[in-house]
């Protein structure tokens, strides 16, 4: 081999890696090929419990306000099991890392309920509720390449009979009932508005239904910071620091979090995943309305990294996605392990 063919072949293999790497590093729109597109969610769904129906039900725990499409959640555990946790993997529309993960999750549980023995254990223990997504509506637009900033979900909050993708709908995760009258009062327009009274979105109303049948002990919300304010950290609830049952409560669920940052590297720079020890928000978002309403363990996940550069990178090309996801499931085995009894 000659050394003018040598020089040439590392330089091609240099330049393929080089673009490999600068592509991973980087927001892809639409989609990359391997994200689960809002129309092929019921089908993946269907596919999970169809490995085991012994221990998964499919479940339809409501309807989306404007376009009534199904909000589907998965039940996952033997008879058994005594806790329970729920996990949901989007409010956002454009926050998909979080329903690749606990889809991802759902299919590892069941896949290998019978074979892992820790697994098994597991679903002796716990009941799992995975629900990929609250927000149907606005996981469609963005899925289907319509609308890259899409955050809402598509009701007509300005009233003019038609849907504007850009200004429609209410911020799903500003719409619960609690603190909900202490958050800032914004227009229809805006991208976190609240909506027009506390729950007025059926798809908060499922979720409040789900939590009203069932004692959670823990809840795990994704979500991603598009701006990279808040990308890589967990956030806890609002405590009150007079409430001295909440304070255990809230003691918990901190040693929890700290656990899944503890198991979390950031996804381009060094480091792990941070736990947010600054005053959380007094808002009507889920994690304050399961912590304060049903004493829930309630952590939320800012998935999706930051770069050299600063930039946030929440829809990252299939290759990256993948890596991220199976981080994120290694970190859920881990921390749900620890606690076997």
């Amino acid at each position: 081999m000659s050394l003018n063919f040598t020089k040439c072949f590392c330089l091609i293999v240099i330049g393929i890696l080089f673009i490999s790497v600068a592509g991973a590093q980087k927001n892809i729109y639409p989609l990359d090929k391997g994200y689960i597109l809002e129309r092929d969610l019921y089908s993946k769904m269907l596919k999970i419990q169809e490995i085991n129906p012994e221990i998964v039900k499919l479940h339809i725990l409501g309807f989306s306000g404007t376009e009534e499409l199904p909000i589907y959640g998965l039940e996952i555990g033997y008879s058994s099991a005594g806790k329970k946790v729920l996990m949901i993997g989007q409010h956002h529309s454009d926050e998909v890392l979080g329903v690749e993960i606990v889809v991802s999750w759902a299919e590892k549980l069941v896949k290998e309920a019978e074979s892992d023995k820790k697994i098994k254990a597991l679903l002796h223990q716990y009941k799992f509720w995975i629900v990929p997504t609250i927000n149907p509506e606005g996981y469609r637009v963005f899925t289907e390449g319509l609308y890259r900033y899409k955050r809402k979900n598509n009701r007509d909050t300005n009233q003019n009979n038609k849907l504007e993708l850009q200004w429609d709908g209410v911020d799903l995760n500003r719409n619960y009932p609690v603190f909900w009258d202490e958050d800032s009062t914004l227009p229809p327009t805006h991208r976190y508005y609240k909506g027009d009274t506390p729950a007025s979105e059926p798809e908060v109303q499922a979720i409040i239904s789900l939590a009203q049948k069932h004692h959670f002990d823990f809840a795990i919300f994704y979500h991603s910071s598009s701006t990279g304010a808040y990308s890589e950290k967990i956030f806890l609830p609002y405590l009150d620091e007079e409430n001295e049952n909440q304070k255990r409560i809230y003691e918990e669920t901190l040693e929890f979090a700290q656990k899944f940052a503890e198991n979390l590297k950031k996804d381009y720079l060094p480091g792990k995943y941070e736990v947010s020890m600054a005053t959380s928000s007094r808002v009507g978002n889920a994690r304050n309305y399961f912590f304060h309403i049903h004493n829930t363990r309630a952590i939320l996940i800012e998935v999706g990294g930051i770069d050299k550069k600063s930039k946030s990178i929440i829809y990252p090309s299939a290759r990256m996605k993948d890596k991220i996801v199976k981080k994120h499931i290694a970190a859920l085995e881990k921390v749900f392990y620890e606690s076997l009894e």
